[in-house]
């Protein structure tokens, strides 16, 4: 099964790691991989947490991309535990590996929009 998800998310991975970690079982785990988020991952978000805050729904989505926190099992890999055991800092640092890998994944067409602002001064955006 390890093989099957790994070629499923070959290429759109990004690991990282965080500043503090997250405890667990005597050990702060800091290293992770986090896979690009899917359509899928909001809908149970919101549908595991109706109504629920925000912020929430966030760590639920981050925790249904990480294929790994350092040697958390999968099946310890909980909402709860991220919720009370991640850090701000950390939870901005998922944050950042998330926006990092979708501008990674963007096609170099998407983005540069067409018609984009030149960065060379035209003589009518010149004011005398």
């Amino acid at each position: 099964m390890t093989e099957q998800v790994s070629k499923q998310w070959e290429g759109l991975t990004i690991s990282r790691e965080l500043h503090i970690g997250v405890y667990f079982a005597g050990v702060r785990h800091k290293s992770f991989t986090l896979r690009v988020a899917v359509a899928g991952d909001l809908i149970a978000a919101q549908e595991e947490h109706p109504g629920g805050p925000f912020q929430l729904t966030t760590i639920e989505v981050y925790r249904r991309q990480l294929l790994s926190l350092g040697d958390i099992p999968a099946e310890n890999l909980t909402t709860e535990l991220l919720r009370e055991g991640l850090t701000e800092t950390d939870l901005a640092i998922i944050a950042d590996a998330d926006a990092e890998l979708e501008k990674k994944l963007t096609p170099p067409s998407a983005a540069t929009p067409t018609g984009a602002e030149s960065n060379t001064p035209s003589s009518d955006t010149v004011t005398a």
